[in-house]
């Protein structure tokens, strides 16, 4: 039952702030000289803040596709959205207080907001950690059905489907006012970008209205392997393959640049250089 799932995950989400809330207010009572509800009322409003922000940024990391960014472009991008929701929780949180408590108690509060700001910065990275956990169960667990729907495929029309598919070896890209033919071979990658595909070619980079699935089944199998669901690289191209962390694979380019491997992608790269 979804909705009776969704009211229970409501309520534990709720009830763990609740809790954070209380701790708050008692490590503040050791360093502050205010009344306990003065501070409760203030760990209440931090509380809440921090929640409501943790939601935004689940939606805003899981519609951004921020794992599709170059890693100091997703580096900045981090850390941009991290001076955001600090500055966003620790002023709105100081706001509060000056709205509903007493001036000299919001004076008194002025103290804490450093320390706000440091356990503001930690729930960030914690709800970025946990986010990416959950983004990458989903992910194997897609693969894994993926995988066996694959198969399965295989056995039933693995040769007459390839037959029918037409391989390209070029593909063409408007830039501006002129159309620039690429050949397959100086591509480097595709990435996608939602309903279009960037491919990085030696070249340059050029934007086209075509899906992921389509290049995949259309470009020659022994050059291209779809490493991700957002990359499909050309294994000419790749200099090394690292691991990093449980079962996480990441490819180097010739060009320098490090793209992230699911795990089929793994396994078909590992088929594919031998």
């Amino acid at each position: 039952m979804p909705l009776l799932e969704n009211k229970i995950r409501i309520f534990l989400y709720a009830f763990l702030w609740t809790v954070y809330a209380l701790l708050h207010a008692m490590s503040m009572s050791l360093l502050v000289p205010v009344s306990f509800g003065i501070l409760f009322v203030d760990a209440l409003f931090h509380a809440i803040l921090q929640a409501g922000l943790g939601v935004m940024l689940w939606i805003v990391l899981q519609y951004g596709k921020y794992e599709t960014f170059m890693q100091m472009q997703r580096f900045i991008s981090y850390g941009v959205l991290g001076i955001i929701i600090v500055a966003l929780g620790v002023g709105t949180g100081y706001f509060l207080d000056y709205l509903f408590l007493d001036e000299a108690d919001v004076l008194v509060l002025v103290s804490t907001l450093p320390m706000k700001g440091l356990v503001s910065l930690m729930l960030y990275i914690i709800f970025i950690l946990c986010f990416y956990v959950g983004l990458q169960h989903i992910e194997i667990e897609r693969e894994q059905a993926q995988s066996l729907k694959t198969e399965s495929g295989q056995c039933e029309s693995g040769e007459n489907e390839s037959a029918d598919v037409e391989i390209i070896e070029r593909i063409m890209v408007k830039t501006k006012q002129t159309i620039k033919v690429i050949t397959v071979n100086n591509i480097v990658y595709f990435r996608s970008e939602g309903d279009y595909v960037m491919i990085i070619s030696n070249d340059g980079k050029y934007l086209k209205e075509q899906t992921m699935k389509y290049f995949e089944s259309h470009l020659p199998k022994s050059l291209f392997i779809r490493v991700h669901r957002s990359y499909i690289v050309n294994i000419e191209y790749i200099s090394a393959i690292e691991s990093y962390g449980k079962q996480n694979q990441q490819v180097l380019l010739k060009n320098g640049e490090w793209l992230k491997v699911s795990l089929a992608g793994y396994k078909a790269l590992k088929s594919a250089l031998r």
